[in-house]
């Protein structure tokens, strides 16, 4: 009996083990992003890829508060992952008559919603991504979109500080974007205040409201404003690397009409090829 075979066996399987012991023993080790959010255990050190959820919508639309609703949910359930901005546009949020006569419209989310070719509401997209080869989703596919791009590693971490006066209404925005990657694209940086708490009525549905109204609709996270142009303004213009830094500041002054101290920025960081977001981060006022 030639004893080589088994030999060669047992050390093949010695090899085998040996390797999947070390295997075992490594620790993936990745890079040493930051962020200010706080996970399950308490840890601040970790940069995540948010999400902006971007619904178009009308007080005029009688489905949409179910849409909000279904949003809302999301928000609860990602929390600070999930950013929502309500952008009021098109047919259904137009002003009519003395219920509807306030306009919540701007020209930003106009020119957004006939960039994209929002017909239907409500209407939703998630980070202006594809979703089953579709962009525009309605609100029953927004939950799977989300799920499909929090778990994704990110590809920049933002840092968004504010400096409100109150004495003249002077908002002052800087913005701080850090590359976790190595690319060669241009991308834009997006600034937008959006506005929580504003009590106008909404039609609605829902059997419980004879009239089809909802009188005293509490509208958030609602569009108010551009601080840079509908598509925003170059960020990034060449190839990039780990670690390059890149910095924009913008003033503005707050419409007398809003609450600030029920208004936030929101900041995104996109593709311009594709319109991509790749980041986003929101900073309340107060």
């Amino acid at each position: 009996m030639n004893p080589e075979p088994a030999l060669m066996n047992r050390i093949a399987i010695s090899f085998i083990t040996l390797v999947l012991l070390l295997f075992a023993a490594c620790d993936i080790i990745e890079a040493p992003y930051m962020t200010d959010r706080e996970v399950d255990n308490g840890d601040t050190t970790e940069v995540v890829r948010k999400v902006l959820l971007e619904e178009f919508t009308g007080h005029q639309c009688p489905n949409c508060p179910e849409g909000t609703k279904i949003a809302e949910e999301l928000k609860a359930y990602y929390g600070d992952q999930l950013i929502i901005m309500s952008i009021h546009a098109g047919w259904f949020a137009r002003p009519l008559g003395d219920t509807f006569s306030k306009d919540f419209r701007t020209e930003e989310g106009e020119e957004l919603n006939d960039f994209f070719g929002c017909i239907n509401y409500p209407i939703g997209m998630v980070n202006r991504t594809d979703y089953e080869n579709q962009r525009l989703l309605t609100p029953s596919a927004w939950g799977s979109a989300v799920a499909s791009i929090t778990e994704l590693p990110p590809a920049f971490a933002m840092d968004l500080d504010l400096d409100y006066s109150p004495v003249n209404a002077i908002l002052e925005i800087s913005v701080d974007v850090t590359s976790l990657i190595n690319c060669i694209n241009e991308y834009h940086l997006s600034v937008f205040i959006i506005e929580d708490g504003i009590i106008s009525p909404q039609r609605t549905n829902n059997p419980d409201y004879p009239t089809g109204i909802i009188e005293d609709y509490e509208h958030n996270h609602m569009l108010r404003k551009s601080v840079n142009g509908t598509w925003g303004d170059v960020l990034i213009d060449d190839h990039f690397a780990f670690g390059d830094t890149f910095s924009k500041q913008y003033q503005l002054t707050l419409d007398p009409e809003w609450v600030p101290e029920n208004c936030s920025v929101i900041a995104f960081v996109y593709r311009t090829d594709n319109l991509e977001i790749h980041q986003v981060e929101i900073t309340p006022l107060f």
